[in-house]
C-alpha cells in the first residue's frame, strides 16, 4: 500500500512541471471558418494592405493599392481546367450575384488553368487563417450550400472531390488536421527525390467535356507512407512577405555577425541558403529555398495548382488526355490582346483594363508584396511582457531575430527604410533527427530549416514544418534533439535546456508572449 501511495505521489510531483504551464491557445480563436461566417452575414477579412511607413510617413500609392486589390480578386478565383469550364467570363470578379467580391470563398470557376495534378484549386483555400493570406486553416466543405457544414481541412473533402473528382484521401489528411503537401524522400532506386508529388488528379471531373478519357491515377501514397518515404509541409502565411523581401543581405548578415559570440556560447551556428545563380540569400519557404515572392508565386501556381506560367512553363502532368486539346502551355501568361474581351465571350466595348495585363500568378505576387505584416496583440498581458524578456534571456532571439530594417531606398516608398518585426534571422539551422525531413533544397541540408518568422504565431493553428502539433509548448520542446548516426544534434538544444530550467511562471510567460505575436 505504501509503495502504491509513493508511486502515485511521485507521479503527482513529476506531473507539476509537465502540466503547470500550457499553450493559451489561438489568440482570438479560429477566426476564419471561410464560408460559414460569410453565409451568416459576417464578413471574412481580406489581407491587410501595408500601412503607413512609420519611418517616412509614406502611404501606399493608388496604383499599388489597385494592384493589391486585383491580386485579391485573382487569388480568390476558383480554377477550372478549360476555357469552356468557367461559368463566368474570364477576368471578371465573381460572387453569387456576379458582382465584385474580394472576400472568400467564391463558388464559381473563373480562371482556366488548373493542372491535371494539383494540391489546391484556389490560392486562399490554403491561406485562410486568421485572414486571407494567412496560414492553413479550416474551410466549409460545401460552400454555397444552404446548410453549410462545420469548417474542416479542405484537403479532406472539398478539394479532392470538387466537381466529381474521384480521388482517394490519404490517411495523413485528417478532417480537422493540418493541410499537408507531400514530398517523396527517395526514388524507387534509392536516389534522392525531394520533389512535391501532387495529391489530386482531375480524373472523373464532370465540368470538363474535353478530357472524357482522362484516367491518370494518384501516386500510391499509402505504400510510400508505410515505407516512411513521405515528408510533409504545411502552408506558411503570406503576410508581410514584401517586407521580408525588402531586407538587404547586408542587414541579414550584420545581425548574424553581431551575435556570433552569444551563439557560440549556445552552440548555435546557422548559415544562409543562397541562390545558385547569383549567390544572394534566399529567404522564403521552410528551407529558405525561394529567392523572391515572384519566384514563390510562379512556383505556387505550377506546383500547387498545376498552372503553367512564364516562370514555370512546363506542366507537371503532360498527359494529353487530361489536359484537353486546346489548353495553351504555358497557360497563365502576360495578356497581350488588344481588347478586354474574354476568349470566345461576348464583345466588351470598354477600354482595355491595364490591371488585366498581368497574369494571375504575377498579380498574386503584387498581393503578397503589399500585404501587411501580422499585427501583435496591442495590449499584451503582464505575463506576455515578462515573456518577451525571458525569450531574449534564454537565447531564443539568437535565431528568431526580433527586428530588421528594409533597404533605405526602394521603388515603393511604403516598403523602404522601415522596421520589420519578423522574429527570424532568415538563416537555416540544424534541427537534429527529431525534426529532420531528409530533404535537401539548395544549401539547406536534410535536417536544416529556416528560422520561421514568429510574427503571427499567436493565431496559427498548427506548428512545425509537418504540422505535427497544434500545441505551442510541444512545438518548442520538439526543437531539442540529440545527435544520431545520420544527423547532428539540434542547434537549439542548449536554448531548450535553458527553457526547461525556467520556473513554471517564466515558461508560461514565454508561451503567453508567443501567443501575443
Amino acid at each position: 500500500m505504501f509503495r502504491v501511495a509513493l508511486v502515485l505521489g511521485l507521479l503527482c510531483v513529476m506531473g507539476v512541471p509537465a502540466f503547470a504551464q500550457h499553450d493559451p491557445g489561438v489568440r482570438g480563436g479560429i477566426q476564419n471558418t471561410a464560408g460559414f461566417l460569410q453565409q451568416h452575414g459576417i464578413q471574412i477579412p481580406h489581407p491587410p494592405v501595408i500601412s503607413n511607413n512609420p519611418t517616412t510617413g509614406a502611404t501606399i500609392e493608388d496604383n499599388e493599392l489597385a494592384s493589391f486589390v486585383e491580386g485579391i480578386n485573382r487569388a480568390g478565383q476558383l480554377e477550372s481546367t478549360c476555357d469552356a469550364c468557367a461559368d463566368v467570363p474570364d477576368g471578371l470578379p465573381v460572387n453569387n450575384l456576379g458582382e465584385l467580391d474580394p472576400f472568400f470563398p467564391q463558388f464559381h470557376t473563373n480562371s482556366n488553368g488548373l493542372g491535371a495534378r494539383h494540391n489546391a484549386d484556389q490560392c486562399f483555400v490554403c491561406h485562410a487563417q486568421p485572414v486571407l493570406g494567412g496560414s492553413g486553416g479550416f474551410i466549409v466543405p460545401n460552400p454555397g450550400d444552404a446548410h453549410p457544414l462545420p469548417a474542416e481541412n479542405p484537403q479532406f473533402r472539398l478539394i479532392p472531390h470538387r466537381f466529381g473528382k474521384q480521388n482517394v484521401v490519404p490517411v495523413f489528411e485528417e478532417q480537422f488536421g493540418p493541410i499537408r503537401e507531400v514530398r517523396f524522400k527517395r526514388n524507387p532506386d534509392g536516389t534522392r527525390d525531394g520533389g512535391v508529388h501532387q495529391l489530386w488528379v482531375v480524373t472523373g471531373i464532370r465540368t470538363d467535356p474535353t478530357i472524357p478519357n482522362c484516367a491518370i491515377k494518384q501516386p500510391d501514397f499509402a505504400a510510400e507512407f508505410a515505407k516512411g518515404n513521405l515528408s510533409f509541409r504545411i502552408p506558411l502565411q503570406m503576410l508581410g512577405l514584401g517586407l521580408i523581401e525588402s531586407i538587404q543581405d547586408a542587414e541579414i548578415l550584420a545581425h548574424h555577425n553581431a551575435t556570433a559570440a552569444q551563439r557560440a556560447h549556445f552552440g548555435i551556428t546557422g548559415h544562409p541558403n543562397r541562390s545558385g545563380n547569383d549567390g544572394t540569400i534566399t529567404r522564403f519557404g521552410w528551407k529558405a529555398q525561394n529567392k523572391s515572392v515572384t519566384v514563390f508565386a510562379g512556383e505556387a501556381y505550377n506546383v500547387e495548382m498545376g498552372i503553367t506560367n512564364e516562370v514555370f512553363p512546363t506542366a507537371t502532368e503532360e498527359n494529353p488526355a487530361c489536359n484537353g486539346p486546346e489548353k495553351p502551355e504555358p497557360n497563365d501568361v502576360v495578356r497581350t490582346a488588344d481588347s478586354d474581351n474574354p476568349p470566345g465571350g461576348p464583345p466588351n466595348q470598354s477600354f482595355f483594363n491595364p490591371l488585366h495585363i498581368l497574369p494571375d500568378w504575377l498579380q498574386f505576387q503584387m498581393l503578397m508584396r503589399f500585404t501587411d505584416a501580422p499585427q501583435p496583440d496591442p495590449h499584451p498581458s503582464a505575463s506576455a511582457q515578462r515573456g518577451r524578456q525571458v525569450f531574449s534571456q534564454i537565447g531564443c532571439d539568437l535565431c528568431h531575430t526580433p527586428t530588421m530594417q528594409t533597404a533605405p531606398s526602394m521603388n515603393s516608398a511604403v516598403l523602404e527604410n522601415r522596421p520589420v518585426n519578423l522574429f527570424s534571422d532568415i538563416m537555416v539551422h540544424h534541427m537534429g533527427p527529431g525534426l529532420a525531413d531528409d530533404i535537401i533544397q539548395g544549401q539547406a541540408g536534410p535536417d536544416e530549416f529556416r528560422s520561421v518568422p514568429l510574427w503571427g504565431v499567436g493565431q496559427r493553428l498548427f506548428f512545425l514544418h509537418d504540422g505535427r502539433t497544434s500545441d505551442l509548448l510541444v512545438a518548442i520542446l520538439a526543437h531539442a534533439s540529440a545527435a544520431s548516426k545520420d544527423f547532428p544534434a539540434s542547434e537549439a538544444n542548449e536554448v531548450i535546456e535553458e527553457f526547461q530550467g525556467l520556473p513554471v511562471h517564466d515558461k508560461q510567460a514565454v508561451l503567453d508572449f508567443l501567443r501575443s505575436l
